[in-house]
C-alpha cells in the first residue's frame, strides 16, 4: 500500500526528471494506475465498516479513500501539465 508521501515523493521525481514530456506523462498515468486497487479495497472496507456501528472507523477509511482519490487525480492533472507545459520563453515543450 502506497503512503501518499510516498506518492507524492515519486511524483516529484518524474516531473523535476529531464524525460521527454509523454515519458512522464505515461509515467504519472501508471503511478495513478496503481493507486487504483487501494482506492477500491478502502471502498469496500468502509462498506463493510459502514454496516456496523464503528462510525470512526468508517469515518476514517472515507477520508482514507477521499485522500486516494485526490491524489490519483492530482497525478492526472501533473501528467496533463506535463503534456502541455510551457519553458520560460513562452514556448511548448513538446
Amino acid at each position: 500500500m502506497l503512503t501518499e508521501f510516498e506518492v507524492r515523493r515519486r511524483m516529484e521525481c518524474i516531473q523535476t526528471s529531464p524525460m521527454a514530456p509523454l515519458r512522464k506523462a505515461r509515467m504519472l498515468l501508471r503511478l495513478g494506475r496503481s493507486l487504483t486497487p487501494q482506492v477500491r479495497s478502502l471502498i469496500q472496507a468502509k462498506t463493510q465498516i459502514a454496516q456496523t456501528a464503528d462510525r470512526k472507523s468508517s469515518a476514517c477509511l472515507r477520508r482514507m479513500a477521499t485522500s486516494a482519490e485526490t491524489l490519483r487525480e492530482d497525478l492526472r492533472d501533473a501528467a496533463f501539465d506535463a503534456l502541455h507545459t510551457t519553458d520560460p520563453s513562452g514556448n511548448f515543450r513538446n
